[in-house]
């Protein structure tokens, strides 16, 4: 469960986090205090603007169309772990204060558009006054550019507004009207990125403005917005960008591979992709696309370097899926039974020996037949020697050092099963068992 804090009357409240919306450039985290209260956090691009105590949402509110229209993701989902990985507590601040850290960080046309967004939280007149403030200023300066770009941004955060509809239809602003209608023109020097961005969120991602709007995002620096931008349209980015262009360096080796992993069931495979993968350890999402996916062959070199290090219990679930795979790939009876020892070796604490066998009995490999060999002496008191080199070959040293100690009570002048007690406790982390039959041996007259 994601947690994150604010600051409230100075004091630090822990609040649970419900969800991340991502609509435009606002990022909405949704959280619940103990007492039942929600609380929504509020981001503009990559700045933190302000904590809201909600009672309720209204319908026709910014608030209501982001939650409505926006990306939403649930608190463990890896992209809500990456935009709040930041241990900072967020101070729940007034409106008046709020005005006032707007008008230290933005310029006029930003603040009036952040503070549109907030009209769940203050009244819309309030805000249509600073509007038509700043508005009426630049028209008396005769800087109609500005005056437009005020009302339509506005517009934009809250397009029911009278005000920012009638004066965006005023015949002052006809040339910019027809300028803004180009669009194309207008994306090829992206010279309104606020504009543009609402018209490619708005007119659900255009495919030639994708790439470009990354790009925009990396002047602003807006690294998790380009994160975002790839996971929903990796489909669009994906033959657009190298790997290395993702801004994944702050983020822990942990966090990428959950992205990677998150993503990779919808991603088209690339080797650089796989490469990305194998470099960060992701072996067992390796595994298990390579599991998944029926379009094209497996590149036996990438399987051969993850394989070995998937982990046990990514093994004990899929290895019914995992050891067919493998055994009907490789030629090189060799190569296959030097991986399937690999593999068995994790398997054979945690998975009935006839479960693996029922999987791998119809080969002759060295290893599938040292699995039947431990089936055939198992119950054999006679052949626990034998049992006990197999079972040391294969990395059980537990189930070994039983076989040798049975071993060494019928045969305690044989130094053979000391040797391998010796060396099991060792291969086992016990030094001090080790270092015991080590002292037992050098007393020993040689065999």
């Amino acid at each position: 469960m994601t947690m994150l804090e604010i600051l409230y009357q100075k004091k630090k409240v822990r609040l649970r986090v419900v969800q991340l919306t991502a609509y435009k450039q606002m990022k909405i985290v949704e959280t619940h205090g103990k007492n039942g209260h929600t609380y929504y956090l509020f981001c503009y691009k990559s700045h933190f603007i302000n904590v809201k105590k909600t009672a309720a949402v209204h319908l026709h509110s910014f608030l209501a169309r982001a939650l409505r229209e926006g990306f939403t993701f649930s608190t463990d989902h890896v992209l809500t772990n990456i935009f709040l990985q930041s241990k900072t507590a967020y101070p729940l601040i007034t409106n008046n204060q709020m005005v006032d850290k707007l008008k230290k960080q933005f310029s006029a046309t930003e603040r009036l558009y952040i503070l549109a967004m907030f009209d769940n939280y203050i009244q819309p007149q309030k805000i249509q006054t600073l509007c038509k403030e700043s508005f009426y200023q630049y028209r008396r300066n005769g800087q109609l550019k500005k005056a437009f770009q005020i009302v339509l941004h506005y517009h934009n955060a809250l397009p029911s507004d009278s005000f920012a509809n009638d004066m965006l239809q005023h015949t002052d602003f006809q040339k910019y009207r027809t300028l803004y209608a180009d669009i194309e023109q207008l994306a090829a020097g992206w010279s309104d990125p606020l504009y543009l961005e609402n018209y490619i969120f708005d007119h659900h991602f255009p495919h030639s403005f994708i790439k470009p709007l990354f790009d925009q995002y990396g002047i602003e620096e807006r690294a998790f917005d380009q994160i975002l931008l790839y996971y929903c349209q990796h489909d669009s980015l994906q033959d657009k960008l190298s790997l290395d262009q993702l801004p994944f360096a702050a983020y822990a080796d942990k966090i990428q591979v959950s992205f990677w992993s998150e993503l990779l069931p919808s991603h088209r495979f690339t080797r650089e992709l796989m490469e990305q993968l194998l470099s960060l350890g992701a072996y067992d999402a390796i595994l298990d696309y390579f599991l998944q996916t029926k379009e094209q062959p497996i590149e036996l070199d990438l399987l051969d370097q993850a394989a070995p290090h998937v982990s046990a219990d990514f093994l004990a679930k899929r290895y019914q899926q995992i050891l067919p795979l493998i055994t009907s790939l490789y030629e090189d009876h060799h190569q296959l039974d030097q991986l399937l020892k690999q593999l068995v070796k994790k398997l054979l604490s945690s998975t009935a020996l006839s479960d693996l066998l029922a999987c791998i009995d119809h080969n002759e490999l060295p290893t599938v037949q040292k699995l039947r060999k431990i089936k055939q002496l198992t119950d054999n008191p006679d052949q626990q020697f034998v049992l006990g080199e197999i079972y040391y070959e294969l990395g059980q040293y537990d189930k070994a050092i039983a076989c040798f100690e049975w071993e060494m009570e019928l045969a305690p002048d044989d130094t053979s099963p000391i040797q391998y007690l010796y060396k099991s406790h060792l291969a086992n982390g016990d030094k001090e068992k080790a270092q015991t039959y080590q002292q037992l041996l050098a007393t020993l007259p040689s065999s």
